[in-house]
């Protein structure tokens, strides 16, 4: 079966542009424009593997609040985040293990990261 992403991002054209690249790596892609999207889909009990998400959502939620709740709610779901801003960094480390991708980013640079957190799962290293 494929690996399930929810991409979050509240702009259209950046959404568009890397769910048809990620779709043509394979992956099962699902869309969303916010965090709230995210706790629907969830909520009707769609398998996710990875939540990919802006840091600065449109809704009041943002994605430092989103993956630590992913986090403690849904452990075995990784999370990208997604920012423009460089002071991000070391709060995305605390909630994901990583520091957020930077805007303007290569889809490459998503792509190598699932990649990563995939091997990481299979190989039964998690944080």
């Amino acid at each position: 079966m494929a690996t399930t992403v929810m991409v979050i991002e509240p702009d259209m054209l950046v959404r568009m542009a890397i769910c048809e690249f990620l779709r043509e790596c394979g992956y099962r892609v699902i869309e969303a424009v916010k965090a709230d999207d995210l706790w629907a889909v969830l909520g009707a009990q769609v398998p996710l593997d990875l939540v990919f998400a802006e840091v600065h959502l449109s809704d009041e939620s943002e994605g430092f609040s989103l993956a630590q709740r992913v986090r403690q709610m849904h452990p075995n779901i990784d999370v990208i985040l997604a920012s423009g801003i460089v002071d991000a960094s070391e709060k995305s480390s605390d909630l994901c293990g990583r520091a957020p991708i930077r805007k303007p980013y290569h889809p490459q640079e998503l792509l190598d990261r699932i990649h990563e957190l995939l091997e990481r799962r299979r190989s039964g290293v998690l944080e």
